[in-house]
Parts: structure tokens; sequence; C-alpha cells
């Protein structure tokens, strides 16, 4: 599981805090899960697949991987993990990153998540600055992992859109254009690498166009707790192909937001996905 690292001495930092705060949240939450499988399941796993998250922080905060293995786990599936997810990193980054390049060698991958940082595939620039390096790792993880299966972690939209290039780009200054864009290009990225869209920024829309009160954001970029397990539910269903309704959720979200966000996750995947 992840543990979050302060970047300095002194007084802890509000975000910080909270991060560690979320990060404890998740655990208990898991460790709830846990309990409840080895209590009231039989031995053995009715599925089992390893996966390897790479992205960034939209990956690691609040424990992306984490917490999806802890929905895994209560309904008896077993997701073991790994994430290399520097702050910021770029798909062209991480092709070149003889460290990461060693975790998808070590082979025996199920599953290998690619997620782009978070505005590049919604400008033109994509098609040179990021589909190139979707093609790249996918090369490499195939070499090293033939049965693994690429899954692209189509990721959401800014809360606002990209405001500060809109005169040029005016398409990306709101949400719903830049969500279209970031569609798009994933979705070419999953096409022409013969791999799977993990809808994440859909199932988003849908929260955001039926529910605009309820805020999945923890600043104009990154998920809250609340985003963050909406995204864990579109992956839990998209690597076991399982509805996500009826799973299990963090007690800071109560029954009714929880049962609206599984069907949302569920709304998101398209036919190939579940």
């Amino acid at each position: 599981m992840l543990f979050f690292k302060g970047s300095g001495k002194g007084k802890m930092s509000v975000k910080r805090q909270r991060l560690i705060k979320y990060s404890l949240i998740i655990y208990a939450f898991l460790f709830i899960s846990l309990s409840f499988v080895s209590c009231g399941k039989a031995p053995g796993f009715a599925k089992e697949i390893k996966v390897l998250f790479i992205g960034n922080s939209l990956t690691f905060v609040n424990d992306l991987p984490g917490l999806t293995a802890g929905l895994a786990r209560s309904r008896n599936f077993k997701m073991e993990y790994e994430s290399y997810a520097p702050g910021g990193y770029t798909l062209s980054q991480h092709a070149g990153d003889p460290r990461l390049l060693e975790k998808i060698n070590k082979g025996g991958w199920d599953f290998v998540v690619l997620q782009e940082q978070s505005e590049m595939p919604a400008y033109p620039w994509a098609q040179t600055e990021v589909l190139p390096y979707a093609q790249t790792l996918s090369r490499l993880i195939r070499n090293a992992n033939p049965r693994a299966q690429i899954a692209f972690y189509m990721t959401m939209a800014r809360k606002n859109g990209e405001q500060r290039d809109i005169r040029n780009f005016p398409e990306i200054g709101t949400y719903e254009g830049m969500q279209r864009k970031l569609n798009d290009s994933y979705d070419q990225m999953a096409r022409e690498n013969q791999g799977l869209a993990v809808p994440v920024g859909p199932a988003w829309e849908n929260v955001r166009s039926q529910n605009p009160s309820l805020n999945l954001y923890a600043d104009d970029v990154h998920p809250n707790l609340t985003g963050t397990y909406l995204a864990a539910c579109v992956f839990y269903s998209a690597l076991f192909k399982d509805s996500p309704e009826g799973l299990p959720h963090p007690p800071q979200i109560d029954d009714g937001t929880a049962k609206f966000l599984q069907k949302a996750a569920g709304d998101a995947l398209t036919p190939e996905a579940k």
C-alpha cells in the first residue's frame, strides 16, 4: 500500500495532513473488507490477477490501486499489484525510465495500466507527444508479457477545463470540451494498441450531469476520496468483468451516494469492457 512522504522538515503541511488522513481512511476500509472476506468466505479466491499501474498523481492520490484491490477482495477476488506513479510523469518519461522498464520486464502481469499526464491528451500535439509513447510502452509491455492486456486509464478532465490556453484552444476551456478531447485520445490509444479503455472520465461525466452538487475533486485536477472511489469502481468492473453495484464503500461515503457512484461507474462501461 502507498505511504505518502513529505518533502521537507518542520511542520506537517495541510496537504500532507489531508493525504495521510485519506490514506488512513482507505486502509481502515481495506482492513474491514479483508476481515469480511476472511470471516465469511472459504479459503482461496475465485479469480486472481496481477496488475502494474503506470501513471502519476491521478493514480497515487488516495491509493487508487489499493482501493481497487480492496473492492476485489470483498468479492473473493485477488488483485496483486505494483504501482509506479511519480508526480507529473508523462508517458514519454515513463518510456525512457529504467526503473519502470525493470518492473515491466519482471513479467507475469495480467494487466498493465497506462495513465498519461492530466491534460496532454486533450491538446492537438497528443498525436506526436502522447500516442507514439503509448505505442512504445505497449510494445515493451507485450515483449515482456505476451499475455498481458493493456488498460488505458481514461482520466477525468480538470474541474473547469483548461483555462490557461483558452484563447488558443477554446475547445478545452470547459470541463465538457476537455473531457471529449481526453476521451477521443484514450479511445485512439486503446484502439491502436489493441488495449482496453477504462472509462473513468465518462463515469465522471455521468455523475456531474446527474448530480452536479456531488463534488469529486480535491482541487481543480485531483480526485477527492469520493472521486477515487468512483474510479476504483470503474477499474474493479473493467478488470474483473463484474458489476460494481453492491460493493462496499469507505465510511465517509454514505450508502445512497455509494449506490449512485456504483451505478454511474457501471453505466460508463462499454459492452466490450463489461
